[in-house]
């Protein structure tokens, strides 16, 4: 259980921002469904891919963003089969 604050803050619990790698920092989609109220970590592909790099610090910077065009690339071929 959680409490909302006065400038309608609320503390996702530890473990949930665990399960989930939700940090100092991650943006979060609301969607509202049923009357319930979900909340879900916003998809950002490069803050995904630089947050992995962080982790295994294995590409210089310049090499990181070449992978995230060949994987774009790669993705729209395979996903939307397009050249």
């Amino acid at each position: 259980m959680a409490e909302i604050y006065e400038k309608g803050q609320v503390v996702v619990p530890k473990h949930i921002r665990d399960m989930f790698g939700l940090v100092p920092g991650t943006e979060v989609n609301f969607k509202v469904e049923n009357k319930r109220v979900y909340l879900e970590p916003a998809y950002n592909a490069l803050a995904e891919f630089r947050r992995i790099r962080a982790k295994y610090a294995k590409h210089t910077e310049k090499e990181t963003a070449q992978l995230i065009v060949q994987s774009e690339k790669k993705m729209h071929k395979e996903w939307l089969n397009v050249p």
